[in-house]
C-alpha cells in the first residue's frame, strides 16, 4: 500500500511541475475539482512556523481551508515555484522534501526555502499535510516504518 501512497502524492503534484503557482486561480472550479479528487474533504494542514509577515494560521481544515492557505501564501508573489526533490515512502505517510522559490510582486525580492512535507494518505486521498523544517523532523513525526 505504501508505494501506492507515493504514487498518489506524486500524481497530485506532477501537473504543477514547472508551473508558476502564483498565477493559478485557486478558487477556479477546475482547480477545486482537482483538489477534491486528491485531498480528503476534511484535510488537515499544519503549516511551517515561518510566516514571512503574512496572515497565515498554524493550521487549516477542509478543502476551503486548503484553498485559503494557498491563496494567502501565494498572494504576495509574482512568481512561485516548487521543486519536489524526492518522494519518500514512510508507510501511511509520504515525505516530500522540496525547494521553494518565490519573487515578491512589489519588491522583486527573491525568497527561497527548503522544507519537508508529510502527506498522510488514507483510502486513496491525502488526509493530512504537515510541513517540517527538516527531513529528520518529518521522519520522526511519521513514526516507525513497517
Amino acid at each position: 500500500m505504501s508505494q501506492e501512497n507515493v504514487e498518489i502524492v506524486r500524481s497530485t503534484f506532477e501537473p504543477f511541475e514547472g508551473v508558476n503557482l502564483a498565477e493559478i486561480d485557486w478558487s477556479a472550479e477546475v482547480i477545486r475539482e482537482a483538489l477534491g479528487r486528491a485531498y480528503s474533504p476534511d484535510i488537515r494542514l499544519t503549516t511551517l512556523a515561518i510566516r514571512l509577515g503574512l496572515d497565515i494560521s498554524d493550521s487549516y481544515r477542509g478543502l476551503d481551508g486548503l484553498v485559503e492557505y494557498l491563496r494567502k501564501w501565494l498572494e504576495p508573489f509574482s512568481e512561485y515555484h516548487v521543486e519536489n526533490l524526492d518522494y519518500v515512502d514512510a508507510g501511511e505517510c509520504v515525505l516530500v522534501p522540496s525547494r521553494q522559490v518565490g519573487v515578491g510582486s512589489g519588491s522583486g525580492a527573491r525568497v527561497e526555502l527548503e522544507l519537508t512535507t508529510l502527506y498522510e494518505v488514507r483510502d486513496g486521498r491525502i488526509t493530512r499535510v504537515h510541513q517540517y523544517d527538516t527531513m529528520a523532523e518529518a521522519l520522526e513525526a511519521a513514526g516507525p516504518r513497517d
